[in-house]
């Protein structure tokens, strides 16, 4: 649905405004301690009172049931501004507190090989010390590796709060960050070794197809830069005090992440630079021999000129040996700019 038949609705409206892409919401709910772990049914946790609930992660799949998002909403008391902006996967970067917790949208990147195309998936996490709830615009299981970290007894998920699962989330995107990174430094070597005999035409599509997917890139993690450093200034109990390190690590990541980015682009203007001048270096080479060609083929054509005119009264015409010596002025003229240009290294 287009985001303008939003238009004239009273905000926090939910309403999705993407393409659906599964037939039915997955749900995986998760209420750990430091030595329990289980899965539980969603309507059990919509039954039971949000006071009792202990550490409780509920990982969504699919943002187009609004009906679930609004009943999940109003067990946990969220924002319905928050609910809006889950149901719109167009929604930028950003990380904001609210009276109940912190809510984050953050953006899930992969670089298709084959298709040269960097895949984005939106997903919006809300958060407060007992609880994490978590929307994936995809089908696909993202967090997983997650979810196997919790399994593991005494693990430092189990022990801490939800402000440390946040922190594990985004931790595990930011990695997925640096495996775009060597992606495309594979894709720029491939350039950098292919840029003398590559189709100079096909290199420079290649190089703007790759810029594009790095500006795209480039478009989510400088806004999550700048939301990671707010966390550290925001109040609340949410974040305990002793988890900020682990967000100033996270942030130190995505400055070193910028940076590859912003290398990245050098290297891409260099190698089209490059081809660009691997061109018209081509192209001069072209011109130049063409010039060697003209300058020796004028005399021939002079001199050929000449003696095709049909005067009478040309003494050489009627001369036994003229033809012998036009050939020999002609050779004689070749060979001499022949050694000139070679000379002067222009073969």
């Amino acid at each position: 649905m287009s985001k303008r038949k939003k238009a004239g609705l009273s905000p926090g409206s939910i309403i999705f405004t993407g393409q659906k892409q599964l037939e039915h919401p997955e749900i995986i709910s998760l209420e750990y301690e430091t030595e329990i772990v289980k899965n539980i049914n969603l309507d059990d946790i919509l039954n039971k009172p949000q006071s009792l609930h202990s550490n409780l992660w509920i990982d969504v799949h699919g943002i187009h049931d609004v009906a679930l998002i609004k009943d999940i909403g109003d067990h946990f008391m969220i924002h319905k501004l928050v609910l809006e902006d889950i149901a719109d996967p167009s929604q930028r970067t950003k990380i904001e507190p609210y009276d109940m917790g912190i809510f984050a949208i953050i953006n899930n990147l992969n670089y298709d090989v084959e298709a040269k195309q960097l895949k984005q998936e939106q997903i919006a996490i809300f958060f407060t010390k007992n609880w994490l709830v978590d929307f994936q615009e995809h089908p696909d299981d993202t967090f997983l590796p997650i979810r196997n970290r919790l399994m593991v007894e005494h693990s430092r998920l189990r022990t801490l709060r939800c402000d440390y699962l946040f922190y594990a989330l985004l931790d595990y995107i930011v990695d997925c960050y640096f495996l775009v990174t060597d992606a495309f430094d594979a894709e720029i070597t491939d350039l950098e070794e292919k840029v003398h005999l590559a189709h100079t035409e096909d290199l420079i599509n290649r190089v703007y197809k790759i810029r594009s997917n790095l500006l795209k890139f480039r478009k989510f993690i400088y806004p999550l830069r700048e939301e990671i450093g707010k966390i550290k200034k925001l109040e609340g109990s949410c974040i305990e005090t002793s988890n900020l390190i682990y967000f100033r690590d996270l942030e130190d990541h995505i400055t070193h992440i910028t940076e590859i980015v912003d290398n990245q682009r050098e290297l891409l203007n260099g190698i089209k630079d490059l081809a660009i001048n691997q061109t018209s270096l081509n192209m001069n080479k072209d011109i130049k021999w063409l010039t060697v060609i003209s300058t020796i083929s004028i005399p021939i054509l002079f001199l050929t000129g000449v003696y095709g005119m049909n005067f009478k009264f040309m003494p050489e015409l009627e001369w036994h040996y003229g033809y012998l010596l036009w050939w020999v002025s002609t050779i004689s003229i070749i060979c001499t700019l022949i050694l000139y240009f070679n000379r002067k290294k222009m073969f």
